[in-house]
C-alpha cells in the first residue's frame, strides 16, 4: 500500500475522474465571457430613454442569466457528486 509521509493511505483517482472534473471546470469557464456583458448591462447608469430598447435588452439579458443560472446549478450538483465520489474512492 502506498502511503504519505504521515502513514496515511493515498486515494486512487483515475484519469477519467480527473478529465470529468476538468470538463466541468471548462464548462464553468465558458461563462466568463458572457457574464461581464450582463454585468455591464445592469451596471450601466446611462441607459437610453427608449423604453422599448431597454425592455428588449433586459429581456435578452434575463434569458442569458436564466440559462446561466440553470447551467450553474446543474454544474454545481454534478461537481458535488463528483467530489463525493472522489472522496469515497478506495485508498491505494
Amino acid at each position: 500500500m502506498i502511503q504519505t509521509e504521515n502513514k496515511q493511505p493515498i486515494k486512487e483517482i483515475s484519469h477519467q475522474d480527473i478529465f470529468s472534473l476538468y470538463d466541468m471546470w471548462e464548462q464553468l469557464q465558458s461563462w466568463q465571457e458572457i457574464l461581464p456583458v450582463l454585468e455591464r448591462f445592469f451596471s450601466d447608469r446611462k441607459r437610453p430613454v427608449d423604453k422599448q430598447q431597454i425592455a428588449r435588452k433586459y429581456y435578452a439579458c434575463s434569458q442569458v442569466f436564466t440559462l446561466f443560472y440553470v447551467d450553474f446549478n446543474q454544474s454545481m450538483e454534478r461537481m458535488e457528486k463528483q467530489l463525493l465520489e472522489l472522496r469515497s474512492k478506495k485508498k491505494v
